[in-house]
């Protein structure tokens, strides 16, 4: 429904093709804010949420017969989540995140 109403606003001119969505981010901090836009803090559940909402967007189909409703594109790439914290933003914040941390929490949801 989501991508047939978005491909709608796209035919009309109200839209570009291409949707930033869905938000993989990992939540683990509820002083963020923006937990609601989030599938949550699993990695596991995250890469298969991603998986089956771009692929319902996209119109991806097993039987070969795809046809592009929409481009999906995720955001935000990872261990990207900051908004405005103590002076900090997201333009000139510099995380540090560990080589494990990145493969075992924020990279599952782009295999």
């Amino acid at each position: 429904v989501v991508s047939t109403e978005a491909r709608a606003f796209v035919n009309a001119g109200h839209a570009g093709l291409t949707f930033w969505t869905p938000n993989l981010n990992i939540f683990r901090d509820p002083r963020w804010g923006r937990g609601q836009e989030t599938p949550g803090e699993d990695p596991y559940l995250t890469s298969q949420y991603v998986l089956h909402y771009m692929s319902a967007l996209q119109n991806v189909s097993d039987d070969g017969l795809n046809s592009l409703k929409i481009s999906s594109c995720c955001k935000h790439y990872a261990a990207y989540s900051l908004e405005d914290w103590g002076g900090n933003d997201r333009c000139s914040f510099n995380a540090v995140v560990t080589p494990q941390d990145m493969k075992d929490t924020f990279l599952p949801a782009f295999e």
